[in-house]
């Protein structure tokens, strides 16, 4: 699961990318308005939330929310607002924000906004993933091969996850690190062989070549 952040208070932001990614997210972030929307128009599809300031440098949070939706951009928006009136929060949601928070904040609160809106998809994702005997269920972030339980990393178990959402599909190697790391990560990196190295020795040797690797490509995971 990957997040842009889009706030001009460094410190906050540390805070909230250090937070999230210990969560297993990927966290991009940039600190001005116009900046924000630029990287939206270009690479929408590679984010699965944004966390949006309301006031920022060069161009506001409700503006950004407004063109993006005008362009038929439909990625969810968290907005962060430090106004708590209701006439405010209104003239948010009208503009197209899916929820918002008011500064300051506790952040498992912000984790759980953040989880009921990923939750909204027009196409709902499924919390319980089965392939062959594989099974994930994503809220409990559980793993089992059969009866027994399989303990992954976080980032493992996103990666995990996110091939089983696509068995039997060749995944490749950039579209892991677009989902799983962030925008900044090379992509000359080897840190998806190791991670999926690492998977299939957890996952089992009897099951070892249920990740395929696809010479030149990336990876499949084959599903009955």
């Amino acid at each position: 699961m990957k997040i842009l952040i889009i706030e001009d208070d460094e410190v906050l932001v540390q805070m909230l990318k250090t937070g999230l990614g210990k969560e297993g997210y990927a966290v991009d972030y940039l600190t001005d308005g116009e900046a924000g929307e630029r990287r939206l128009e270009l690479h929408y599809m590679d984010y699965d939330l944004i966390i949006l300031d309301l006031m920022l440098p060069k161009k506001d949070g409700a503006e950004i929310c407004k063109n993006i939706r005008k362009k038929g951009i439909t990625v969810p928006i968290l907005i962060l607002t430090a106004k708590a009136d209701t006439e405010e929060k209104i003239h948010l949601l009208d503009e197209g924000a899916d929820d918002y928070l008011v500064k300051p904040f506790a952040f498992p609160e912000l984790l759980a906004r953040m989880r009921a809106i990923i939750r909204r998809p027009a196409k709902m994702l499924a919390e319980e993933l089965t392939v062959s005997d594989l099974m994930l269920n994503s809220l409990t972030q559980r793993v089992h091969r059969g009866a027994k339980e399989i303990s992954l990393t976080l980032k493992e178990f996103r990666l995990l996850e996110y091939l089983m959402r696509h068995p039997n599909q060749v995944i490749n190697r950039d579209q892991i690190l677009d989902n799983l790391w962030d925008f900044d990560f090379s992509s000359f990196s080897n840190v998806v062989d190791v991670h999926i190295k690492n998977l299939r020795k957890k996952i089992g040797n009897n099951h070892s070549k249920m990740i395929e690797t696809i010479r030149g490509v990336g990876y499949r995971l084959k599903g009955e």
